[in-house]
């Protein structure tokens, strides 16, 4: 078996932040919803320095995630790219032919 590669660290904080992204965008979106129906039903929720906050910067947050996620990505497939160039090359791929033997 050939020798395993090793994992690319980047790879981990690529999905830490794109998970991250995915949370701040699912509270940015579903909050304050919850807070209407909330609301609604006639129930105002406790005052929370977490939804003032998200409902404030949550945008801000967003395009800081993204930046991140985009740059994590980048880095990760320069990695890789290096990785591959620094790779010894087979000698040949296609075999020599054989002076009076036909190839078939």
């Amino acid at each position: 078996m050939p020798p395993t590669e090793p994992r690319n660290p980047l790879y981990l904080l690529l999905l830490l932040a794109s998970l991250l992204f995915v949370v701040t965008a699912l509270a940015y979106a579903i909050v304050p919803v919850l807070e209407q129906k909330a609301a609604d039903a006639g129930q105002l929720p406790p005052p929370s320095a977490f939804r003032d906050a998200l409902r404030k910067d949550g945008w801000r947050w967003l395009l800081y995630e993204v930046g991140a996620v985009v740059i994590l990505s980048i880095a990760s497939m320069a990695v890789d790219r290096l990785r591959t160039l620094q790779k010894p090359r087979d000698q040949a791929t296609i075999p020599p032919m054989q002076k009076g033997k036909p190839s078939s």
